[in-house]
């Protein structure tokens, strides 16, 4: 699945446009070095724009007559490689920038940028409430603590609040549509109301409310807020932290969130080929159904345009062998050969439990997990059938399986290898690396996949404990 990380380059080579002709003249004293590194937000990403040259002016000039995406752009200060963020915004694009490099934030000024102008002016609104916190703080530690004191704390931290709260409404109001105005409504936490009940019950309340009012502050047709350092972060930690980690749970919920950005097209494409690039790679059990929920409901209904044929044929095909083998799927019932030559089926044991190890005798993950799968077999050897598949092919090379199952300690093992391959066992399995390992039901349904060898035991156990 290379070609799916791919996709996000051609995603920001085709969206990184939108203002054309542009000039940022960028003055920095005490800053010994003649080059200098521009660069923008993109998704979870940072990319570099442009390395800029000092000229005979002692300036360094980002300009251009090429197309530019509105959004948060940054300069790299050598050599510690500090950050310097600017705003590229609708008409605003034409401006300059001053600074000390030995004292950046206090020197720092903007010339002809309204947007850059109005959002340190935000800034400077929080350093100024930053210090009010600390001396609201200070006092509080140097009062005894009587109910008087207290009630006089609690006053002044409300009407720190509410001056914060009135600030905000006031600046986006004023500055409606200007990106400072989209950043600090996007990062503008919402409000709790009052909650009643026990501690239990108030965190449940608090949680659940959050979450559905998570996205109250978020125009979700506003491109500019995918060029942002602060967007993507907020959508991870929300399906991280808000969603349970369940394949069906997170692919409802990624339905929801794709609904509210279908008019948003930068947004809508980076999300399907940035969620189908993680789950499509995903080391946890389970969610690489989440892919296959992608593929079908989007990829596979012409609803990603950065894809070329061949590209997305190659993911079908990708999601039509990976299907029939999901967790809550019946396993394929296939037929290999023992050393003796005698065949048997998957479906041929009677314990409740069958374990699938496909592995090979040439790899060193299969052998460190040896060890590991022997204590395994002992420990539940009443209880799961632990059967082991070697990838070799050939009758020569099939020999080597048997000696190497020996060498491994897997005499009480079952061992199984398919010397002319009729099973189709690597296409069947998906079969993509070893060791690769399921776990079956009693029904042959399985129940668990991709573990990790020094997990067989615990999620064996987690396993038995859940019946």
């Amino acid at each position: 699945m290379k070609f799916i990380v791919s996709l996000l380059f051609v995603l920001i080579t085709s969206t990184c446009q939108a203002q054309s002709d542009y000039k940022i003249e960028i003055t920095l004293k005490n800053y010994p070095y003649e080059t200098l590194l521009i660069g923008y937000e993109y998704g979870n990403q940072k990319y570099p724009k442009d390395t800029l040259t000092l000229n005979d002016k002692g300036q360094f000039v980002f300009e251009g007559h090429d197309t530019l995406k509105n959004g948060l752009y940054f300069i790299v200060l050598a050599p510690k490689n500090e950050f310097l963020e600017f705003i590229i915004d609708y008409n605003d694009h034409h401006f300059s920038i001053e600074a000390d490099a030995q004292n950046v934030l206090s020197t720092l000024t903007y010339k002809n940028s309204s947007s850059n102008i109005l959002f340190k002016s935000y800034e400077a609104f929080l350093q100024r409430k930053q210090l009010q916190m600390a001396q609201i703080i200070k006092k509080k530690q140097s009062l005894p603590d009587t109910p008087e004191n207290q009630e006089k704390i609690e006053a002044e931290l409300k009407n720190f609040d509410t001056e914060i709260d009135s600030f905000l409404t006031g600046f986006i109001n004023q500055h409606k549509g200007t990106f400072p105005a989209v950043i600090v409504q996007s990062l503008r936490p919402i409000k709790l109301p009052k909650f009643s009940g026990a501690t239990e019950e108030f965190l449940a309340q608090s949680i659940d409310y959050q979450r559905i009012h998570f996205w109250d502050n978020i125009d979700f047709s506003d491109e500019r807020l995918l060029y942002t350092n602060f967007f993507d972060e907020k959508v991870t930690y929300y399906m991280n932290e808000f969603i349970p980690q369940h394949p069906d749970t997170i692919s409802q919920e990624m339905d929801v969130l794709l609904k509210k950005m279908e008019l948003n097209k930068p947004m809508y494409q980076y999300y399907l080929v940035a969620w189908l690039n993680k789950y499509a790679h995903t080391v946890t059990k389970g969610l690489d159904a989440v892919y296959v929920h992608l593929v079908k409901n989007y990829f596979a209904k012409g609803k990603v345009t950065m894809i070329t044929n061949d590209q997305l044929a190659s993911i079908l095909r990708d999601v039509e062998l990976l299907e029939p083998v999901l967790i809550g799927k019946k396993a394929p019932n296939i037929t290999l050969y023992k050393e003796d030559g005698s065949a048997m089926a998957i479906y041929d044991t009677d314990k409740p439990y069958t374990l699938l190890f496909f592995w090979g005798p040439d790899c060193g993950h299969c052998q460190k997990a040896a060890p590991y799968l022997v204590e395994f077999s002992n420990e539940y050897k009443d209880q799961v059938e632990v059967i082991t598949i070697c990838n070799e092919i050939g009758a020569e090379k099939v020999k080597k399986c048997w000696q190497a199952a020996a060498d491994h300690g897997y005499q009480n093992m079952t061992n199984l290898a398919d010397p002319r391959y009729t099973s189709k066992f690597k296409t069947a399995y998906y079969v993509k690396m070893t060791p690769t390992i399921y776990i079956l039901n009693k029904d042959k349904t399985i129940i668990a996949k991709n573990i990790l060898p020094q997990e067989l035991s615990k999620t064996m156990l987690d396993i038995l404990s859940s019946r």
